[in-house]
C-alpha cells in the first residue's frame, strides 16, 4: 500500500471537507453583522485580527471579498478551505512573498474589488498591526474598515499563538465592520508606525463594539 500517496490525497483534500463543515456549523450560530451597509456601496480594504479566521471565513463569500492569506502552513490549509467555499484567494505576508500578495490585493482593488487581510501577519504578536493594510489603503485610496468579533461561546485553540477559535453551535455572535479609516496616499516611515498604531486602536474599538452589542442582544 502506497502510505505516502493515501496521506498527500487526504491532505490535498481535508480542507475542502473541513470548510464545509464550518459552512454548516455557521448555519447554527446566531449571527448579527452590521455595517454592511456601507461595503455595499465602495470599494474597500477590510482590516481583522488572526483568531477570528474561523468567525469570518463562511461570510466573506457572500460579501465577495478578495482575501490575502499567508504562506504559512496554516495559511495553506486556509486558502484550500478558502476556494472550496469559492471564495477568491490570494497569497502572500508580511514577511515572505510580501509584495507580491500586498501588489496581487492593489490589483484587486483597482479591478474594482474590496479586499480583507488579517493586520498582525503570519507569526504574531496578536494584535500588532504591520504596514501592509495600510500600504494597500493608502496606494489605492479606498477607505479601510475595521472588523470585530463577539461570541457567546467559543472553543479556542490554545495552543495557536493566534489564540484561534470555533465558535459553537447555537451561540450569539456579533460581527461589527466599524467607522472606516482613510490614510493619505503617501505615508513615509516615519508616518507608518503611528497609522499601524491607529489600526490597532480601531480594530480595539471595534471588537468592544461587538462585545456591547453582543451584551445587548
Amino acid at each position: 500500500m502506497n502510505t505516502d500517496f493515501y496521506k498527500q490525497w487526504f491532505e490535498e483534500r481535508w480542507p475542502a471537507w473541513a470548510a464545509r463543515v464550518l459552512k454548516f456549523l455557521s448555519r447554527l450560530v446566531r449571527t448579527k453583522i452590521v455595517g454592511t451597509e456601507d461595503l455595499a456601496r465602495v470599494r474597500c480594504c477590510i482590516a481583522h485580527l488572526h483568531g477570528d479566521d474561523l468567525a469570518l471565513i463562511p461570510h466573506f463569500g457572500q460579501l465577495g471579498i478578495t482575501v490575502l492569506v499567508s504562506r504559512s502552513r496554516d495559511g495553506e490549509i486556509i486558502a484550500r478551505a478558502m476556494l472550496a467555499l469559492g471564495h477568491n484567494v490570494t497569497r502572500g505576508s508580511s514577511t515572505r512573498g510580501a509584495v507580491g500578495g500586498l501588489l496581487a490585493l492593489i490589483k484587486a482593488v483597482r479591478a474594482g474589488n474590496s479586499v480583507a487581510l488579517t493586520v498582525d501577519g503570519p507569526q504574531g504578536p496578536r494584535g500588532v498591526c504591520k504596514p501592509g493594510v495600510v500600504r494597500v489603503a493608502q496606494k489605492t485610496g479606498v477607505p479601510m474598515f475595521p472588523v470585530g468579533v463577539a461570541t457567546s461561546r467559543k472553543f479556542v485553540f490554545k495552543k495557536s499563538w493566534s489564540q484561534s477559535y470555533l465558535t459553537r453551535p447555537f451561540a450569539r455572535q456579533v460581527i461589527l465592520f466599524d467607522e472606516p479609516l482613510h490614510f493619505p496616499n503617501k505615508v513615509d516611515a516615519l508616518d507608518m508606525d503611528l497609522h499601524c498604531r491607529r489600526v490597532e486602536e480601531a480594530l480595539c474599538r471595534a471588537q468592544k463594539r461587538a462585545e456591547k452589542m453582543l451584551k445587548n442582544r
